[in-house]
């Protein structure tokens, strides 16, 4: 039961990721050019930008870095996860 609540809240944190970004990117796209764009292309771009970065943070290996449980001191270890 508790992973299916940590598979959810994850779930939710990387949808959280993605629409944040496409925030960033439309307020950067609203207040930063000085010609003026419409709000449908800002949009647009928004939406592409979250969509790209999903893309990739599904594409891309998660790193973590675990400590050696041994009580000798080993450096510590780079685990690559698909």
């Amino acid at each position: 039961m508790t992973q299916i609540k940590q598979s959810h809240l994850s779930h939710v944190q990387r949808l959280t990721k993605y629409v944040l970004m496409g925030l960033i990117v439309v307020i950067a796209t609203r207040y930063i050019p000085d010609n003026n764009i419409q709000t449908k292309e800002i949009i647009m771009i928004g939406a592409t930008s979250s969509i790209a970065f999903a893309i990739l943070d599904m594409i891309s290996p998660a790193i973590t870095i675990q400590q050696s449980q041994a009580k000798s001191e080993q450096p510590t270890k780079a685990l690559v996860e698909a």
